[in-house]
């Protein structure tokens, strides 16, 4: 909690910008040409709920005879470490997939929907799933890292929400729990009213 809070008084969401690997080939992924389509806004609140219920409620509530929990989310919808793990592993390793069974066919599965997903939408699990953008997101208006709007300046040609890769209306809500601090806005706004 300290190093989430940490990192979120410091940068807010910008870690999910600049460092995270699974963010990364998402964009990768959604270079592929097709059909692009928006995510609607309300999907973007369920990365809350998942964060309630598969981080926080269901680790304390439901405990072995020593007192712990599982870790619900990483075990049932993460799919970065399927990806970077479960498949690579199994792959190189017949002992381990001598082993499989239903939790890796499950994982595999919300893998392969995720990965759909990216093809069509702009980082559909940062947006509607991962705890950690949930967390981070809620730090962005306070942390010492955030974007600024020079209202007088600002001509409203909306150039900053075009080139937002998650349809934030950058010139209303600089720092949106949904901005990842790519800073792409400040590049496209010409009339240099956006800072940080």
């Amino acid at each position: 909690v300290g190093f989430l809070a940490g990192i979120g008084s410091l940068v807010g969401r910008a870690s999910c910008g600049w460092v995270c690997p699974f963010g990364l080939f998402q964009e990768i992924v959604h270079k592929i040409p097709s059909r692009k389509f928006r995510i609607p806004k309300p999907l973007t609140y369920m990365r809350y709920v998942i964060t309630v219920v598969f981080v926080f409620a269901l680790p304390l509530l439901l405990v072995d005879s020593f007192g712990y929990g599982q870790t619900w989310f990483c075990k049932w919808i993460c799919p970065d470490g399927t990806l970077i793990a479960g498949i690579p592993l199994s792959i190189l390793n017949a002992g381990i997939r001598s082993q499989l069974a239903f939790m890796f066919k499950w994982k595999t599965a919300v893998l392969a929907l995720f990965l759909v997903w990216m093809v069509f939408s702009m980082r559909p699990f940062c947006r509607t799933t991962c705890p950690l953008g949930a967390i981070w997101g809620l730090f962005n208006k306070a942390s010492l890292f955030r974007l600024t709007v020079d209202a007088r300046t600002c001509t409203f040609c909306r150039k900053c929400v075009k080139a937002c890769p998650l349809d934030i209306e950058v010139h209303k809500r600089p720092n949106s729990p949904d901005c990842i601090r790519c800073l792409k806005c400040i590049d496209a706004c010409a009339a240099g009213s956006l800072g940080y």
